[in-house]
């Protein structure tokens, strides 16, 4: 990809990058790669589509030498029947942090549905909101995640192991099954 940027870079000024999959959901760190790796500028960022400005000064002669792989990977096979992404998205998911944050303000468990997404990318999408959200991933299963928002507050272990055991000596009900003394 960065050889491609350089080489774009010979014609033009600013090269536009479209991002899809489970790259959106953290675009800032995108950013961040790009202009790192290429020696660029993002000048525009909106929702998916970047705009890598090379600088005013940049000489295509001293580019920076990008090693060349020794293989050469097959061209990918594309299928006929391309699926569209669940409520249009089209394999962006940069709003689905934000919503998942509000919506874990209010309820424990959360079911995200990524049907039409696959297997693999719904996993890396559970893994990408463990570490953006914070949540707890608990199940992947026909292409839907179940995701726990986790613990409110930490607690001391002493602490915790105490209000376990008086948990557990309350049913389900709430009232508690204890016998007392007559007065």
């Amino acid at each position: 990809m960065l050889d491609d940027i350089h080489n774009h870079w010979k014609k033009a000024e600013a090269v536009r990058i479209k991002c899809l999959g489970v790259p959106t959901l953290d675009m800032d760190n995108v950013c961040f790669h790009l202009e790192d790796k290429s020696y660029g500028k993002v000048i525009y960022c909106n929702i998916n589509i970047l705009l890598l400005y090379r600088g005013r000064n940049y000489d295509p002669k001293n580019r920076p030498v990008i090693p060349l792989m020794l293989w050469k990977p097959y061209a990918p096979i594309y299928p006929k029947l391309v699926k569209n992404v669940n409520e249009a998205r089209n394999g962006v998911y940069v709003n689905v942090v934000e919503r998942l944050r509000e919506t874990l303000k209010t309820q424990e468990v959360v079911r995200l549905d990524c049907t039409h997404v696959g297997n693999s990318d719904c996993k890396k999408i559970g893994v990408k909101l463990r570490d953006l959200v914070p949540c707890v991933p608990i199940l992947f299963k026909d292409e839907q995640i179940i995701l726990w928002r986790g613990k409110l507050n930490e607690e001391h272990p002493s602490d915790s192991h105490v209000s376990n055991k008086i948990a557990a000596k309350k049913p389900a009900n709430g009232k508690n099954n204890e016998i007392q003394a007559p007065e």
